[in-house]
């Protein structure tokens, strides 16, 4: 190793997980060793003590739980591919609650405690859920910088946790994959499709956001104007999508061949948090029309470099779009033509790499927050289930609370009045012990 070369550990899913951040991390780190001599690490963090320089690859699902681990015992930099964490903190087995409020003095605060009571009480957790918290309270506090792929995703981190809590934000494109340069006819011919007829494509995993309704109700209403199209969808299989059109899981070369082939990509997503899409920057190097919803980060991208689809519209305005590039496929070509010149220019890797270079040895001095210390409360054992309500009220995450009394006080008091019934229902009762001053109680709130 030389002094030229730092250690970079990189925790992430790698290939061969079927994980888009898997994919990405991977090609990173090609692009990262020019700056680094790069450890990839897919596992759950053990005792070791890791470099200097860390950079984590957060993904909101159950695969990226041993990122947020890692996170938690090395101190890094951490890239949010999704600024929303919800789905992750639910799927964890914690008490993802506590996760749901952004701190306090914020905007959102007093409807996240709010919503954590109603939560608590029983009520089920919703999509709007999903939109209204983010959950990434705790990656920004230990994370020495933070790297998300486009303006809307740090505006929206910022809307959320303030300019103090997000100031070490920064804003580093998506990479573009490195692709086979296969033209369209041969990418037919490799899949034995015909090579006249307009091809409309999606790719990757099935997912709400990405409105396989709608596409489902265009393609329809665009055939039924005389369009003449096929759809396939390059992943796997959803009841959203109509019957027949999805290829199952496809390795990266066959994924290649399938959005090479076709003549317009369709990288919906909405309602958006600010995810980046790797179908979309595959879409670009290929040189696909893609069609985006024009709304989050896809607003950013050049007007002439993709088809943005107004929200309003929605399976209306996806039809129209349909039927006028298959009326006129050479519109959809120099669309992707324009695109993949710009995914050229902007998301290169050895650009991207150079960028992420500058965020980690800029993050160095900078020291993430150390874990928070549960407030301490003191209350009579006697006190009522209003007085207790009323010193948690403004509280959230871990409290210490004592009902101060002696043995007998204690004993007679959970006899009165059980403890259980004493605490508000969002508040989920960790642990209780007797002490010689009263019951202790470890509390956490959302």
């Amino acid at each position: 190793m030389s002094a030229a070369h730092p250690a970079l550990r990189l925790v992430s899913p790698l290939p061969p997980a079927r994980n888009g951040i898997a994919d990405y991390a991977a090609l990173l780190a090609q692009g990262l060793a020019a700056h680094y001599t790069v450890e990839g690490w897919d596992r759950e963090p053990d005792d070791t003590a890791a470099p200097d320089r860390v950079l984590h690859q957060m993904g909101n699902s159950a695969a990226h739980g041993f990122v947020l681990r890692a996170l938690r015992r090395w101190p890094g930099v951490v890239t949010l591919h999704d600024p929303g964490l919800l789905w992750l903190h639910q799927q964890l087995g914690e008490d993802w609650l506590p996760a749901l409020a952004p701190p306090p003095g914020t905007p959102q605060a007093a409807l996240a405690a709010r919503r954590g009571r109603q939560l608590r009480g029983g009520e089920a957790l919703g999509r709007a859920d999903h939109l209204l918290f983010d959950a990434a309270g705790e990656v920004l506090a230990q994370a020495r910088a933070v790297v998300v792929h486009s303006r809307f995703a740090a505006a929206r981190l910022r809307a959320l946790h303030g300019e103090a809590a997000t100031a070490h934000v920064a804003v580093v494109p998506h990479l573009l994959p490195p692709v086979s340069g296969i033209s369209r006819a041969e990418a037919r011919r490799a899949l034995g499709w015909p090579e006249d007829g307009f091809v409309l494509a999606s790719a990757g995993l099935p997912h709400p956001a990405k409105r396989f309704d709608w596409v489902a109700a265009a393609a329809a209403e665009a055939a039924r104007q005389g369009a003449r199209l096929r759809y396939v969808h390059a992943g796997a299989d959803d009841p959203a999508l109509p019957r027949g059109v999805a290829t199952g899981w496809l390795p990266e070369a066959a994924l290649d061949l399938h959005i090479a082939a076709c003549d317009a990509l369709l990288c919906l997503h909405f309602p958006s948090h600010g995810e980046a899409s790797g179908v979309l920057a595959r879409g670009l190097a290929l040189g696909a029309c893609c069609i985006v919803v024009d709304t989050a980060g896809y607003a950013e991208l050049p007007r002439d470099a993709v088809l943005h689809l107004p929200v309003a519209q929605g399976p209306g305005g996806l039809a129209a779009a349909l039927v006028g590039l298959a009326a006129n496929p050479a519109l959809a070509w120099g669309i992707g033509a324009v695109g993949q010149r710009f995914g050229q220019a902007e998301m290169a890797l050895a650009s991207v790499a150079a960028r992420y270079r500058d965020v980690i040895e800029g993050s160095l001095g900078r020291a993430s927050a150390p874990p928070a210390e549960p407030a301490e409360l003191t209350l009579p054992v006697r006190a009522s289930a209003a007085a207790v309500a009323a010193a948690l009220g403004a509280r959230r995450g871990q409290v210490r609370l004592l009902l101060a009394g002696d043995t007998a006080e204690v004993a007679a008091a959970s006899l009165d009045a059980p403890l259980l019934d004493r605490l508000p229902p969002w508040v989920t009762l960790r642990r209780a012990s007797v002490a010689p001053d009263g019951l202790r109680l470890e509390l956490m709130l959302p």
